[in-house]
């Protein structure tokens, strides 16, 4: 029972994920009218992001950096501990995956 939940919340994870980053990509493409829209659907799908359990540690990464946007490219101090932390976190994972045989 854990493991379907798991599971669903995984799908569910990576489907709105996926259109997330559909979006994101198509907003430099898209016609200026059409950016508001554009930018009002990535704004919902990045609440729906943070608002879902996060399935897996690459999702809370991912989750740190929509919280983070914007905030991570500067020479100041929370700049670069944001990306330190980021770096710590994607190291864990590159770490469990070749545990995990992934």
């Amino acid at each position: 029972m854990a493991n379907q939940a798991h599971s669903a919340r995984a799908t569910a994870w990576e489907s709105t994920f996926a259109k997330y980053n559909e979006l994101s990509l198509s907003q430099h493409q898209a016609p200026r009218q059409e950016l508001d829209e554009i930018e009002r659907e990535i704004a919902a799908l990045q609440d729906e992001l943070l608002d879902t359990p996060a399935p897996s540690f690459s999702a809370v990464a991912a989750k740190l950096t929509i919280l983070w946007d914007g905030q991570m490219h500067g020479l100041d101090q929370d700049s670069e501990e944001r990306r330190l932390i980021l770096e710590d976190l994607e190291s864990l994972i590159q770490v469990q995956r070749r545990l995990l045989g992934a």
